[in-house]
């Protein structure tokens, strides 16, 4: 086994910039760019192996031919479960709402649960004010004032959100984010900022939790620390779980039996090693590590994201 790197999915939406590019030294011809799909297994973005013995396959392959060696034990998916990407606001996002489980069985679509890491301070509306139904948010849509019903939250670089199925949110514009979410496309427009992009208002009444009224942001839990590491918990659902690592000099852990582990350089540099063998660890970088992998060594002076399954 070793640390699988991919291709960088780039999309291109009205609502991009050029951060990704400029903040993380990546070279692309690209005018803008809204998102880079860093771990994906979809149609519309698939990610392709970059190095090793594995380089050109797809991630889809890579799910059906090595199973439980890549997924964990017991784990059996049709599709990748996670997709990670790092998305730069230039402009607003739409304000928008994903299914849960429930909702999405009923709408027809995937449900999806998604989580946030800010890489730069920023702010996003997340989770409905107190008093607004669905009669008082009808009326600001109509009126352009939707985002009058939503709780701001103005968050410092390191800090994070939540957002479950059904919790209606929008990313402002300024805004670089590290998304971590299940493996879905599923998102149900209804406010778009005056941009003539279609809603789906009947789908989205029909998702938004109108009860949710409970957003706050992650506080830190701290697992463990020495003189070489810190390891915190950002976020646990039932789907995934988020750590971040902060790496002084060096850092080992074991395998997660029962998941892959997701890496993704925040900030500094190191090399990560799976059972010997070593890929660079640079800022901007994203590593998918096999469940069957043996050891996992980090070598230099980090802080790191860890993504792995619930």
């Amino acid at each position: 086994m070793y640390p699988l790197r991919f291709e960088p999915v780039y999309q291109s939406y009205v609502w991009g910039g050029r951060r990704i590019a400029s903040f993380f030294s990546r070279k692309t011809d690209l005018p803008k760019i809204a998102e880079s799909w860093e771990i994906s297994d979809r149609k519309e973005g698939m990610s392709v192996v970059a190095n090793g013995s594995f380089k050109d396959k797809t991630l889809h392959q890579l799910v059906l031919e090595m199973k439980e060696e890549l997924l964990g034990i017991g784990r059996q998916f049709d599709n990748f479960p996670i997709l990670t990407k790092i998305i730069d606001a230039n402009q607003n996002l739409s304000i928008q709402v994903h299914p849960d489980q429930a909702t999405a069985l009923s709408l027809k679509g995937e449900p999806k649960a998604e989580m946030w890491v800010m890489l730069d301070d920023g702010v996003v509306l997340a989770g409905m004010k107190e008093g607004i139904g669905k009669k008082e948010f009808k009326t600001a849509i109509q009126e352009n004032r939707a985002e009058e019903c939503l709780q701001k939250w103005e968050l410092k670089k390191g800090e994070a959100i939540d957002i479950p199925g059904g919790r209606i949110h929008a990313i402002c514009a300024g805004s670089l984010i590290y998304e971590v979410q299940q493996n879905s496309d599923t998102t149900y427009r209804l406010y778009d900022w005056g941009r003539s992009r279609p809603l789906h208002l009947k789908e989205g009444f029909s998702a938004i939790c109108w009860e949710d009224r409970s957003v706050d942001k992650l506080g830190l839990r701290h697992l463990s620390s020495d003189a070489h590491h810190q390891l915190v918990l950002l976020d646990a659902t039932p789907f995934f779980i988020v750590e971040r690592i902060d790496i002084f000099n060096e850092y080992r852990l074991g395998p997660i039996l029962k998941s892959f582990q997701i890496f993704f350089c925040i900030e500094g540099q190191a090399q990560i090693e799976v059972d010997g063998c070593a890929e660079p660890f640079k800022a901007g970088m994203t590593y998918l590590v096999p469940a069957a992998a043996k050891i996992i060594h980090f070598l230099g002076k980090c802080q790191a994201l860890r993504v792995y399954l619930s």
